[in-house]
């Protein structure tokens, strides 16, 4: 074989072991970027499964709170409701207070000037105790007659249904404070009162509370029990 030959031949296999030492680099590294590349792409999985669970756990959130909201609002509208309800209660609570004051103004302005009609009434029988015959006969005519007067004995001479009471011609000689008597016309029993004031010659007694005040008349007769 020439020289020639030989050294064709030499080149030959250096090119062909340097084409198949390029073919194996070549393989080898296209083995590594696919496996690059499938690292990368699980890689990149777990990354979308960890945002992808983040996400979950964050519209859960958003739903729980979404819910609390909603249950909170509609707790606030109660509570309003029930704050409005109590306003109104109240402000109809503080008119029926007013009304009831002035009512209560009222009465007690009667009641005063019932009492200075009582006191009057009193006082002018105490002066008739004193006056002169002919003062005694006019007092007379008010005042029980002598067939049935006595000390236990008397006559309605001023009714107040309106405060169930009713001034008595018994005095301090008759009655005292917390005795009962009867009221009757005709022998009907028309109520029971009870003493609650008493001066000479008059007392004021109060009619109990299962007795109608409205029946008594002036003149009724009245008895001790």
């Amino acid at each position: 074989m020439t020289t020639a030959r030989r050294v064709l031949l030499a080149v030959l296999g250096i090119v062909v072991t340097m084409a198949a030492v390029g073919e194996h680099l070549s393989r080898r590294m296209a083995e590594r970027r696919y496996h690059q590349a499938i690292e990368a792409r699980q890689q990149l999985e777990r990354q979308i499964s960890g945002i992808l669970s983040s996400h979950q756990r964050v519209m859960g959130d958003l739903a729980a709170e979404r819910k609390r909201s909603q249950e909170l609002s509609k707790a606030v509208a109660e509570k309003n409701a029930e704050l409005e309800s109590a306003i109104g209660r109240l402000a109809e609570e503080t008119r029926t207070i007013r009304e009831l004051q002035q009512r209560l103004r009222t009465q007690e302005q009667q009641m005063a000037q019932l009492q200075g009609e009582l006191s009057g009434a009193l006082h002018g029988i105490e002066a008739a105790s004193t006056a002169t015959p002919s003062a005694a006969v006019e007092l007379e005519r008010i005042m029980v007659s002598s067939d049935i007067a006595s000390a236990l004995q008397g006559r309605v001479i001023s009714v107040h249904p309106e405060w169930d009471f009713v001034v008595i011609d018994l005095g301090w000689d008759a009655v005292k404070i917390g005795d009962t008597v009867t009221i009757v016309r005709n022998d009907e029993l028309l109520a029971k009162a009870k003493v609650e004031r008493v001066q000479e010659g008059i007392c004021a007694a109060a009619v109990l509370p299962e007795w109608d005040a409205g029946k008594v008349q002036v003149n009724d007769r009245v008895q001790l029990l």
